[in-house]
């Protein structure tokens, strides 16, 4: 156990932790419920934001955002940003000025009643052991017809630290360039202090969160890929060092 914890971080943990599953379950069967309902998708949208500002709330979070002026409402993006902890979750879905569907492991799809919920809210799948692109074109195609921003962890699992970023893959400028779709690079920085990586202790703080300029992909092609892939990952480890 980290010895830094204070005894006022375990018991809050330990106390709060099982209720915020237990809400998780009950925000599932709420989404799921919404689908026989009229305006459905956007009462399920509304569970969903309600999830992540009980998730902010319940950690003690104080999300302090700039780079908001740069972000068209009514325009989907493909937004890339780093992830040095699992409340990133959180605080993207809470503070972001677009509605957003993150790029989700196909493996999360076949988890029992959780798997059913990401379907209705529609959040893009990626399967890596399959090299057909037909099922995750269809998934960002119903994205963008929502008008919903695709959210991707470019790294594709949590940071190693607050400032040791790992590799960026290909698949979120792919996705940019395929669609013409603005890129908006985003940077979050201090979450990875409060949770790190496989820790789950709701240690209050702040989280800063920056939204940088939008990249335009109009006049690209998909041999850009690497290359823009190459820029936003040196655009974001230069806010972070």
């Amino acid at each position: 156990m980290d010895k830094k914890l204070s005894l006022f971080i375990i018991i809050k943990t330990l106390i709060l932790l099982p209720l915020f599953f237990a809400f998780v379950g009950l925000c599932c069967i709420a989404i799921l419920s919404c689908t026989i309902l009229p305006y459905g998708k956007k009462l399920a949208t509304k569970v969903y934001e309600l999830f992540a500002w009980v998730g902010v709330k319940l950690v003690g979070l104080k999300i302090n955002l700039i780079g908001e002026n740069f972000v068209n409402k009514d325009q989907s993006y493909v937004i890339v940003s780093n992830h040095p902890s699992t409340i990133d979750i959180f605080t993207h879905i809470h503070c972001l000025p677009v509605s957003i569907r993150f790029l989700t492991k196909s493996e999360l799809f076949k988890i029992p009643i959780f798997g059913s919920t990401l379907r209705v809210l529609g959040l893009p799948k990626v399967d890596r052991n399959n090299t057909e692109k037909k099922e995750i074109n269809d998934s960002i195609e119903e994205v963008i017809a929502n008008k919903y921003s695709i959210m991707v962890f470019a790294e594709g699992t949590r940071s190693r630290s607050e400032k040791d970023i790992l590799p960026f893959k290909k698949g979120a400028a792919w996705i940019a360039i395929n669609y013409n779709l603005p890129l908006l690079p985003v940077v979050t920085r201090n979450a990875g202090k409060l949770m790190p990586r496989k820790k789950l202790w709701l240690k209050s703080g702040d989280v800063n969160i920056e939204i940088m300029k939008p990249i335009d992909t109009s006049e690209m092609s998909l041999d850009d890929v690497e290359r823009l892939t190459e820029r936003v990952e040196n655009l974001i480890k230069s806010k972070i060092k």
